[in-house]
């Protein structure tokens, strides 16, 4: 008599081999990365591989800046600046760090009142007046840009270590003071004058170099260092 024949078991396949058989997420992400815009590869370290609209229009903006700029920013910058959530502020800001070790330091040297100028070009259309202190290293390269006060610059209200302090917490080698006037007129206020004179005797104190003072406006500028002759700041004016 003939045994009936048992059903034969289903053979496992191991996981790899299921892997290897369909493409996987991984698999159509390589496909996909080389056609991704700079701004959707950016908007894919932030929120995954399908990230949401409006994390889409956050990044259209950060993939339009320098890299020394995007680098400059860190995290509080992309949190105040741009909008970016905190956890993921620092992720981007961990991404552009190991960026800058494996490429070499792309960041301009700031060797002229027109080499700021270019760098803090956004001031001129600022609403509102801003003080932003464009912090340099020894070797007039920017380590970053930072607001230090909102409002009209007035001796009263805006003090030096509001804007040594933050030279002095990057270990900056010279800094360059900035804000604009909205009026549309550059020229120096009274009291334009009285805080420059300060901040220039407080970094000499502390022994960082104030190269200059720039008052941008919409349709021109002013440079302390180009129309009063600065001597020993360390930039050349054009």
């Amino acid at each position: 008599m003939i045994a009936p024949s048992l059903p034969a078991e289903p053979v496992a396949i191991p996981a790899a081999s299921r892997r290897r058989r369909r493409p996987g997420l991984a698999v159509l992400a390589d496909r996909d990365l080389a056609a991704r815009t700079e701004a959707e590869l950016i908007a894919q370290v932030l929120a995954g591989p399908e990230p949401a609209g409006e994390v889409l229009r956050c990044t259209a903006g950060l993939a339009r800046l320098r890299f020394w700029r995007r680098r400059s920013l860190g995290a509080a910058g992309l949190v105040s600046e741009h909008g970016v959530a905190p956890e993921r502020a620092v992720r981007l800001a961990a991404l552009w760090e190991l960026a800058e070790r494996w490429y070499p330091d792309d960041r301009p040297s700031v060797t002229s009142p027109r080499d700021a100028l270019l760098l803090l070009d956004d001031l001129r259309t600022a609403p509102t007046e801003r003080i932003v202190a464009l912090l340099l290293d020894n070797r007039h390269r920017p380590l970053r840009t930072e607001v230090v006060a909102v409002g009209t610059l007035n001796s009263s209200r805006l003090r030096p270590g509001d804007v040594l302090a933050p030279a002095l917490r990057a270990g900056a080698a010279g800094l360059i003071v900035a804000h604009n006037h909205p009026s549309g007129d550059p020229a120096p206020s009274r009291a334009d004058r009285q805080v420059t004179t300060a901040l220039r005797e407080a970094a000499e104190v502390v022994g960082v170099s104030l190269l200059d003072h720039l008052i941008l406006a919409r349709y021109g500028h002013y440079s302390f260092r180009e129309a009063e002759g600065w001597e020993g700041a360390g930039t050349q004016a054009n």
